[in-house]
């Protein structure tokens, strides 16, 4: 089987543990390319550069092997490296692994899964968003990156349709421990507590932004991306680019028609 072209990306910078795993997996069976932020750009969400100048320099990985830094964002990343350090030729693009939960509506907010989307826009290629769902300090990365080598090679002989991503999230835990893979839909992520006020030795005030969770993923919905990962599975979550909320469209042209015409 003939080896793939494939961008890695994230949001956690170019130097970060996450990247660097799935370099080291893909890498033996495919041809990768590694361009990220300079700097961590976790919850840039889709954010593109316009106003500025835009860098893709040579960097080198912990190893030695090669890759890009970008003073851009996720997105800008995957531009970059689709169209000038790839020059198109590629085949899929697959961010992360990201350090950290993508999960429910927090997919908005991600720098991670926004890199996919933006992939997956240039490319017209389905792309892969993927994360350990944990903040902890030691993390498992070796479970996610193997399962990345799976995947795509899965979608490589059944190919999704176009303008989708695959976000996935794995737990925390040993390969052995996983007790499998489950297609989910995105579960409910709110946040309670979100600023938090503090003053600095000035006097002024300055704020933080953060927050909990407002309930605990036991609690979610089975066949979410939520309560797989709470109960040891890893999730994948297809997204389409298309955000319609089709269920109202026919409701809300008729009521348009009735009430605003």
């Amino acid at each position: 089987m003939n080896a793939l072209n494939l961008l890695l990306v994230n949001d956690d910078g170019v130097h970060a543990d996450g990247i660097y795993a799935l370099k080291n997996a893909l890498s033996a069976r495919h041809t990768v390319t590694v361009v990220a932020p300079e700097r961590q750009r976790s919850a840039a969400g889709h954010a593109i550069t316009l106003h500025k100048a835009l860098r893709l320099s040579p960097t080198q990985l912990r190893d030695g092997s090669p890759a890009f830094e970008t003073n851009g964002t996720p997105s800008d990343a995957a531009t970059l490296g689709a169209l000038e350090a790839m020059g198109g030729q590629l085949d899929m693009v697959i961010s992360g692994i990201n350090h950290g939960p993508n999960l429910g509506w927090d997919v908005h907010y991600s720098g991670t899964v926004s890199a996919a989307i933006e992939g997956t826009i240039i490319i017209g290629h389905p792309s892969i968003a993927i994360s350990v769902a944990s903040f902890d300090r030691d993390i498992h990365w070796e479970t996610a990156a193997n399962f990345a080598v799976r995947l795509v090679d899965w979608l490589r002989k059944n190919p999704t349709p176009a303008n989708t991503v695959m976000n996935v999230n794995v737990p925390n835990l040993p390969a052995s421990e996983v007790k499998g893979v489950m297609i989910t839909t995105q579960g409910p992520r709110q946040y309670v507590d979100r600023v938090e006020k503090r003053v600095d030795p000035l006097g002024r005030p300055y704020y933080w932004l953060g927050g909990s969770l407002a309930e605990e993923a036991r609690g979610a919905e089975v066949g979410t991306d939520v309560r797989a990962i709470a109960d040891g599975y890893i999730s994948i979550t297809p997204i389409h680019l298309d955000m319609t909320a089709y269920g109202l469209v026919d409701d809300l042209r008729g009521k348009i028609k009735t009430d605003l015409e």
